[in-house]
């Protein structure tokens, strides 16, 4: 608000612009922060993709019944799992020569200290009990 002969800003002027420079400047450096952390997160989950899919690898060769969890290390990214069992069918009125059973196994990743969220999948393993075999075809 100018008076006769005044020339400037008035304080009240001042402030409020310096008010609205604030505000759009905590805008600005909130969403530079955010675009940050989630660089870090996909930097972090690109490390962990070969790591967890060498880690599925070789959990194919595992047998649950013997060891329901445990570490498998690659690039620098731990990955620890563990296996539960859902379900088994035994040998049935089917005559069937296998045992089959059904693991729900959770894959916790390890970056450079950070967590990411857990992954969960499923494996099916089967045991031979002998017998007659089939031959198919």
């Amino acid at each position: 608000m100018k008076k006769n002969g005044q020339k400037g800003f008035s304080l009240l002027e001042a402030i409020v612009a310096l008010t609205l420079l604030a505000g759009a400047g905590m805008a600005l450096f909130s969403w530079i922060n955010n675009s940050l952390v989630q660089m870090q997160l996909a930097g972090a989950y690109n490390q962990a993709d070969q790591a967890i899919l060498s880690a599925k690898t070789y959990l194919n060769t595992q047998d649950f019944n013997a060891k329901k969890e445990g570490v498998f290390s690659s690039s620098g990214v731990d990955v620890y799992w563990k296996a539960t069992q859902v379900a088994e069918e035994k040998r049935g009125a089917e005559g069937s020569n296998y045992n089959l059973n059904l693991y729900q196994v959770s894959l916790q990743a390890n970056v450079n200290g950070r967590q990411l969220p857990k992954l969960t999948t499923r494996y099916v393993r089967y045991t031979n009990l002998g017998g007659a075999e089939v031959p198919f075809g």
